[in-house]
């Protein structure tokens, strides 16, 4: 089995991901990457006659539905390709769109119901690419230069532009690996941010994370006006009590997803590296259960605000919130939203890392035991 990564470049209409696509091709073949591109499903079809709008179109459901199972069935027949090149061959997936995207196109229901017929959970179609880069539209922040010319089978407005984008991006919120990339910056800017951050992810240079952490009051949570877009249960148990290995349960309202995480300090204490593997349900529980200790649980809240992505945790086990946000090289500044009071950032402070949190928590729990004996 060769080295396959798959990621997906999405966005609102006119967000340069043609452009991007087009570049990725070039730099990282040149890199000795083997390439392959996957197409928009859906412009493909509606390009080949198959509309849902217009003269004789398609109802939506059933195009949706096609779509769906037709962008399924070209990953798959990809990652067959790359599996049959020469042994060691790194291979790239980029996906013109995955498969969540088509859940901005139809009402949650008539998705659920499309997901129940073909035997998929949402939580899988989240997972199943290693990365997320989401291009916001040029509708928004750099409308001079929003156009449909260069695809005919888009025929949105500005506003319905901005609409889009905000639902698309709804789409993939909560996915681990998810990058929103603006239009704070040229045009050149954001294709350099996406071959960087894509260059990152391959390993060149070593992918780091670089996340700021700050301390929120728990009163001011019930204010904030945003729109929190996904929330998931977080289970975390560290190996041997060593901070560099830990093993998370991820899990919203339908199913769960594991992970295996491998963390590094740096010299830089904003600056981590971190590795990730998805993990089978059996996997992490043959790892997990001979573990004798509680794990850190808190529910975490997705969010973005000005174009940054924002992890809103709150714990459990103990009265904290904690709000992370990995800025870019591109976008150093933060912007955080004003209704949230923040008491402190912590991001170099080791007792509100996760282990730190964790090791708390599991000393209670003995100071707790060793008292009632």
């Amino acid at each position: 089995m060769n080295e396959i990564t798959k990621i997906v470049l999405t966005g609102g209409p006119c967000a340069g991901k043609t452009t991007a696509l087009q570049r990725i091709e070039k730099e990282f073949t040149e890199k000795g990457y083997k390439v392959f591109i996957i197409g928009e499903s859906a412009t493909e079809l509606i390009t080949a006659g198959a509309r849902p709008f217009g003269t004789l179109s398609i109802p939506t459901y059933q195009f949706q539905k096609g779509i769906l199972g037709y962008q399924l069935y070209k990953e798959a027949m990809y990652e067959n390709f790359a599996n049959t090149l020469p042994e060691n061959t790194k291979c790239l997936l980029v996906c013109d769109r995955g498969a969540l995207d088509n859940k901005a196109y139809i009402d949650k229901d008539s998705f659920a119901k499309i997901l129940e017929e073909l035997d998929l959970k949402e939580i899988d179609l989240l997972t199943r690419y290693k990365m997320i880069l989401h291009l916001v539209t040029a509708a928004k922040g750099a409308e001079e230069f929003y156009t449909l010319a260069n695809n005919e089978a888009r025929s949105e407005t500005k506003e319905e532009a901005r609409k889009l984008d905000d639902t698309t991006l709804n789409c993939w919120m909560g996915h681990p690996n998810l990058h929103i990339i603006g239009n704070d910056q040229s045009f050149a800017e954001k294709m350099d941010e996406v071959r960087d951050t894509i260059h990152r992810e391959l390993g060149i240079p070593v992918p780091t994370q670089q996340q700021r952490k700050f301390l929120i009051d728990l009163n001011s949570i019930s204010q904030l006006p945003l729109p929190i877009t996904k929330k998931m249960r977080i289970e975390q148990t560290y190996l041997d009590g060593k901070e560099e290995d830990c093993f998370r349960k991820m899990s919203d309202e339908n199913a769960s997803m594991y992970f295996e995480i491998h963390k590094k300090d740096t010299d830089d204490p904003k600056v981590r590296i971190k590795t990730m593997r998805r993990m089978t349900e059996k996997e992490y529980l043959r790892q997990t259960m001979s573990i004798d200790r509680q794990p850190l649980m808190k529910d975490r809240y997705s969010f973005v605000y000005h174009d940054q992505y924002f992890r809103l945790d709150i714990f459990r086990q103990l009265p904290l919130c904690l709000l992370e946000v990995e800025p870019t090289e591109k976008r150093t500044e933060i912007s955080l939203p004003p209704e949230l009071t923040v008491l402190d950032e912590v991001t170099e402070n080791p007792e509100y890392r996760n282990f730190s949190l964790f090791q708390q928590i599991n000393n209670q729990k003995k100071y707790k035991k060793d008292k009632e004996q």
